[in-house]
């Protein structure tokens, strides 16, 4: 069961909990429509063509991946090897369609941009409801 998300945060925050504080793999499949221009995005000419539905990734943090999950408010840069070659690579938080550990995911709808910053008194509003020892888990 996929559940379904518009937001570039909570991409990089589920990116994040995965491969940095949990230390798991994390498999993520990046439409190449909405990668940009190939100067920018890095990727091989041969990889975009043979994945033209969806080009699937596993981000392994055991790997040498140099992964910048925070230093690119658009995306993440990360540094991957296609038939032996190293490609440092721009994934545009738009583009990541779906996030997985083994045999489920999260799919996110397409956004055109990163979402706003909420109103300081939603921010101060949610951190009230966030403070302390207990969550809602849904």
């Amino acid at each position: 069961m996929s559940k379904s998300r518009t937001s570039s945060s909570s991409k990089r925050a589920v990116l994040t909990e995965l491969l940095v504080v949990g230390g798991q793999t994390a498999k993520i499949v990046v439409d190449p429509n909405q990668l940009g221009e190939a100067t920018v995005h890095g990727f091989p000419d041969f990889i975009v063509e043979r994945y033209p539905a969806g080009i699937p990734l596993d981000l392994n943090p055991r790997w040498p991946l140099d992964l910048d999950l925070d230093g690119d408010r658009g995306g993440l840069r990360v540094s991957l090897s296609f038939r032996g070659v190293v490609y440092r690579c721009r994934v545009p938080w738009r583009a990541i369609a779906i996030i997985g550990v083994g045999f489920g995911g999260v799919t996110w709808e397409h956004e055109a941009e990163e979402p706003p910053e909420p109103p300081e008194e939603e921010r101060e509003r949610k951190e009230l409801r966030t403070t302390g020892h207990l969550r809602v888990v849904k």
